[in-house]
């Protein structure tokens, strides 16, 4: 454990030695593979290396983007305020320009909330005989389900490209689009699949649009 303190105490001193500490903070607007939340973030760091924490709100949504029955993509639905609240940690490396009007970067991803999904499903309820049909799933009849799984704990995982772009002054337009995986943690009675597994996943993606304010320095 002391080596590793050693070990972690180097790295971030040869990543900020002999270079300019920075400062900003940041307003996002986030869509994941979960949803989509408004965070706000404070980062500091160099002009290589850069490091952000952040805190931010779990916006739902009635409207879903697809009808394909998923259970956790885009499905996140808080019902406590709660269940609201995101966190984020991030990390960019800025590459190939030397300039702070356009500065690229490669970038990872933290994500963590604990919320309750929402997701709207047509089920078979009934069997018409009187309906004139080809074949017999023609005559089945549908009812809309609107039905709440978990709440899970959701770590939201991603690596990507990016780009902040100076506006006026110390303000910046910021930019990152990428892909990880989205962990979904928890048990659910109501899903066969969830009764024994306490962890599930699948791929998600991450697009992201700022605006951030940079200190002097």
């Amino acid at each position: 454990m002391y080596r590793v303190k050693i070990f972690l105490g180097l790295f971030f001193l040869s990543v900020f030695a002999n270079t300019a500490f920075s400062q900003s903070v940041g307003i996002n607007y986030y869509s994941t593979g979960s949803g989509r939340n408004i965070t706000s973030v404070y980062s500091f760091g160099n002009n290589k290396n850069e490091f952000g924490f952040g805190i931010g709100y779990n916006i739902n949504s009635i409207k879903q983007p697809d009808d394909q029955s998923n259970i956790y993509y885009k499905r996140l639905y808080a019902t406590r305020f709660y269940q609201h609240l995101n966190l984020n940690l991030t990390y960019q490396r800025y590459v190939l320009s030397s300039n702070d009007i356009f500065k690229p970067f490669v970038f990872y991803d933290l994500q963590l909330k604990y919320s309750t999904t929402r997701s709207s499903m047509y089920i078979p309820y009934a069997f018409d005989s009187t309906i004139i049909a080809n074949t017999p799933d023609e005559k089945i009849l549908y009812r809309k389900y609107i039905v709440n799984f978990g709440p899970f704990l959701w770590v939201e995982n991603t690596i990507g490209i990016g780009f902040m772009l100076h506006l006026y002054k110390q303000l910046y337009l910021k930019q990152m689009a990428g892909m990880g995986i989205v962990f979904t943690i928890g048990h659910d009675n109501q899903l066969a699949g969830r009764m024994d597994n306490w962890m599930d996943w699948e791929f998600g993606g991450l697009l992201n649009l700022g605006i951030v304010f940079r200190f002097s320095h």
